[in-house]
């Protein structure tokens, strides 16, 4: 497994402003992996002074490029743009590329099994039970949550980039606040830092977020490392380095779920592009169709 990578697929959210226009850096990197049906790249880029340091991580490439001009090991010089939103995660995407070398990749930065696809569960399927530690430090089973529909979404809090928020925080915000009196749906936002967030560190990260809301959950992974692995593999997430120590050796996806009250998987949502309208939309219709709404 390859380290300093990190699938950021962040969004930079300059704190509640609206910018009319983008904001563009350029960007100088190595491409990593092409991902065709999803429009993406993974990119080793440069360290871009002032806004982000070097690392790898996935970018959105503008609808008009056509992913077939390029290979992997391509050296590029891009465009990246951020469109800063009120109250909604940032868009960001790469345009205006130019090749401008290619050489082959070195084993260290070539995909390997980062993905376990196999062990992946269907929609319609079950999750298994796993269990993990809530804020005050107390055991929490999935199975505790049977009988309500649950939107499980996944963070860590040694986020290299402090100063911007991550678009799964954004997001789930804005579907708590639609569902915030609704108490047949649990929202689960779990970190997958087996090592370091502990409840206690949860606590002062994320605990003032969400507090006036009965219907919200952050959990714990600490001590429970095999569980979060499990998990994480049956649900298509993602992510490796935990035990490096340096969050910037830390590689993740971003995947949200969508669990039914007798614990099938209905629905995911994969990566920064997905739409909360579209989400919203979803719960609401699957709440109806339960009787819960």
């Amino acid at each position: 497994m390859y380290k300093s990578i990190l699938f950021s697929l962040l969004c930079f959210v300059a704190c509640n402003k609206q910018d009319a226009s983008p904001t563009i850096y350029q960007f100088k990197g190595i491409v990593i992996d092409i991902f065709d049906a999803d429009q993406k790249m993974m990119i080793k880029h440069d360290e871009v002074p002032g806004f982000m340091m070097k690392m790898t991580m996935m970018f959105n490439i503008d609808s008009s490029i056509n992913l077939d001009d390029y290979s992997t090991g391509d050296s590029l010089n891009f465009n990246f743009y951020v469109l800063n939103q009120e109250n909604m995660p940032a868009k960001t995407w790469v345009n205006q590329i130019q090749i401008v070398g290619h050489r082959d990749l070195k084993e260290e930065e070539i995909l390997d099994d980062f993905f376990d696809e196999e062990n992946t569960i269907e929609i319609g399927e079950k999750i298994s039970n796993y269990t993990f530690l809530d804020l005050d430090g107390n055991a929490i089973e999935m199975h505790d949550f049977k009988g309500k529909l649950k939107f499980i979404s996944f963070i860590f809090s040694r986020c290299p980039m402090p100063n911007f928020c991550p678009a799964v925080i954004m997001k789930n915000q804005y579907l708590i606040n639609k569902f915030k009196e609704n108490q047949n749906i649990e929202f689960i936002i779990i970190s997958f830092d087996y090592k370091y967030d502990t409840p206690n560190v949860l606590k002062k990260t994320y605990g003032n977020i969400f507090e006036d809301y009965s219907n919200t959950h952050f959990l714990s992974s600490y001590g429970y490392k095999n569980n979060i692995i499990n998990f994480t593999t049956e649900i298509g997430l993602g992510f490796s380095g935990i035990d490096e120590n340096d969050p910037r050796d830390i590689n993740h996806t971003l995947k949200s779920i969508i669990i039914d009250p007798d614990g099938r998987l209905v629905s995911s949502y994969s990566g920064d592009s997905w739409q909360t309208k579209e989400a919203e939309n979803n719960i609401k219709n699957i709440l109806k169709t339960y009787g819960l709404d």
